[in-house]
């Protein structure tokens, strides 16, 4: 997914302020994190941002989807074929405002074989123990397992745990081939 923060922030101002008087960055991060563990419902979370921005529970609902500005078209359809034939899930730290919306909006129902999500699981990447629930859930050897990912952080840890085949996502079309080579390969099976 694209990310959009500017966007957000611009949703949180106030109308015709061009030097936008309010940041998502100068909440706390512990706001954040708890949503995405799963420690704070979202009534919570969107209520202490509206209040802390002094702005609508609808304005901080509008800022949280103007975030996650668009997908990847190409890639969600290549990953849409790629399922036909493999098994594919997601290790996400998204928390439930943001999936929602993704889900919803952008990849439709049933996109993954199954969602490892940070607000659901309480735990989220780098945290090696997130990698090894999801190869103990997948009841895969860490040779099966092909990750990609868009922070360098999270594939080192991901190989710390003996995943061999980690892919640091920069470019949809990039990620692709290297998917394709690894399926030509039949490492993918």
């Amino acid at each position: 997914m694209k990310l959009d923060p500017a966007s957000r922030d611009r949703a949180i101002s106030r109308a015709g302020d061009t030097d936008l008087s309010f940041r998502y960055s100068d909440a706390p991060e512990a706001i954040f994190r708890n949503f995405r563990l799963g420690r704070s419902t979202e009534p919570d979370y969107v209520r202490k941002l509206a209040d802390m921005f002094a702005v609508s529970s609808d304005r901080i609902y509008e800022a949280e989807h103007a975030y996650v500005a668009e997908g990847y078209g190409e890639f969600i359809d290549f990953v849409r074929r790629l399922r036909r034939h493999h098994r594919v899930v997601c290790l996400s730290n998204n928390q439930a405002i943001h999936w929602r919306y993704i889900s919803e909006n952008l990849l439709g129902p049933g996109y993954f074989d199954h969602e490892y999500l940070s607000h659901e699981i309480g735990l989220e990447k780098p945290d090696h123990m997130i990698f090894q629930e999801v190869s103990r859930t997948e009841r895969c050897s860490d040779k099966e397992v092909v990750y990609v990912d868009d922070i360098e952080e999270n594939i080192i840890a991901a190989r710390k745990i003996g995943w061999q085949h980690c892919i640091v996502h920069r470019d949809p079309v990039e990620t692709a081939r290297m998917l394709e080579a690894l399926a030509a390969d039949q490492l993918l099976n």
